[in-house]
């Protein structure tokens, strides 16, 4: 086929004349034999119902196999014809219908070389003529073929015609779908920045908190203050560098979590207690920053009621999740606020409806707030 294509329309590296037609049957697949099957029927019933009047005459059971012969013939041949004129060939423009105009030629012309033949070996003409109560000169074999070309480029031209369009449309639902995951790819990205930069920003109300109480300490106890003013900067160290990172880890994340209560203990008595039990497996699971540490501050955050004495953090795989339990010894802590409502926006944004942050209150005054997240997604090291 690429001797009557223009050399324009030929791929680099593609198999070129009867190699291409060999080329473009390995690529068949299921979708294809079954449009071939309904054109080939479709074809068949338009013909039978020329024959309506004749069922029951002799030969009229061969008649009809013929037209579903030469029906599975002209699609096959029509339909290999495309599959190899337009292989690899752009989804739209001059180039593809130059190809897809002599496909529609070729599969119809090849289709009447196959079955003029085999009419004229079944005598089918005859056997027509003779249902038909009519007697007529057998035309030139030429001539035949010349008929039956064009026929069958009608019918080849419709079935081409309906491939273009299905083809067009699953290639544009598919590169509507590709734009729609690069886009989710690129908001994602844009979160994780902004959520590296949001966990660089040290909150100004605790610094100057913790500022001022270092300075208070300073009046009465030296040693006790530089010690404060070591662990604030010990913070700090941890958590500004997050501004260069793309993502975290949990490993990570629980350091800069006692990082921070290592600042409010030195300003509240040593309170509240941190206790950490993250299993082996889940040490360099990726995870994003401003998830777990915003928990922490807003259950250490200055409240009415009583701050809490103790914390507990538990981090373990749960089946095809991460589960993260983060235990706070304080009533009251699973009201709906706008930071329970920010970090399940994130949640959302970064893992989708695989992600959930769940709150339930437990005996003894404890809150206990439970997160999970994707364990495949976490796996992945950022």
């Amino acid at each position: 086929m690429s001797a009557v294509l223009p050399q324009s329309a030929t791929l680099d590296g593609a198999p070129r004349g009867l190699p291409r037609w060999f080329h473009a049957w390995t690529k068949m697949g299921s979708r294809h034999l079954v449009a071939w099957l309904l054109a080939s029927a479709l074809m068949s019933v338009v013909d039978f119902t020329a024959m309506i009047d004749k069922l029951g005459k002799p030969g009229v059971s061969l008649m009809m196999a013929f037209d579903l012969a030469t029906s599975l013939i002209l699609f096959g041949t029509t339909l290999l014809a495309w599959v190899a004129a337009t292989d690899g060939a752009p989804i739209s423009g001059r180039a593809r219908n130059v190809r897809v105009g002599w496909a529609i030629v070729i599969g119809a012309v090849a289709a009447a070389c196959i079955a003029v033949p085999l009419m004229r070996a079944l005598e089918i003409e005859k056997l027509w003529w003779e249902m038909s109560g009519k007697v007529k000169p057998q035309p030139a074999l030429a001539l035949v073929l010349i008929g039956n070309a064009i026929h069958f480029v009608a019918w080849s031209a419709l079935f081409v015609a309906a491939a273009e369009v299905i083809q067009r449309r699953a290639l544009t639902n598919e590169a509507i779908r590709t734009t729609q995951r690069e886009q989710a790819a690129l908001a994602r990205d844009v979160l994780e920045s902004r959520l590296a930069a949001m966990q660089a920003q040290v909150e100004p109300q605790f610094l100057f908190d913790t500022l001022v109480d270092i300075e208070r300490l300073y009046q009465r106890d030296t040693a006790g203050a530089a010690d404060n003013l070591d662990r604030l900067i010990t913070y700090l160290r941890v958590a500004l560098p997050r501004l260069r990172e793309s993502g975290s880890t949990m490993a990570a994340e629980i350091e800069l979590v006692e990082a921070y209560l290592e600042v409010v203990r030195s300003t509240r008595n040593g309170s509240p207690t941190l206790t950490v039990s993250l299993a082996e497996d889940c040490r360099e699971a990726r995870f994003y920053p401003m998830l777990l540490l915003p928990l922490v501050q807003r259950a250490v955050r200055e409240r009415a009621d009583v701050a809490p004495t103790s914390i507990r953090i538990a981090v373990q795989r749960a089946g095809d999740d991460v589960a993260i339990v983060l235990r706070v010894a304080a009533p009251g802590g699973c009201a709906e606020d706008p930071e329970i409502i920010r970090v399940r926006e994130r949640l959302a944004g970064l893992y989708g409806a695989r992600a959930s942050l769940d709150c339930v209150e437990l005996q003894g005054s404890t809150t206990q707030l439970t997160m999970r997240i994707p364990a495949d997604i976490a796996s992945r090291r950022p």
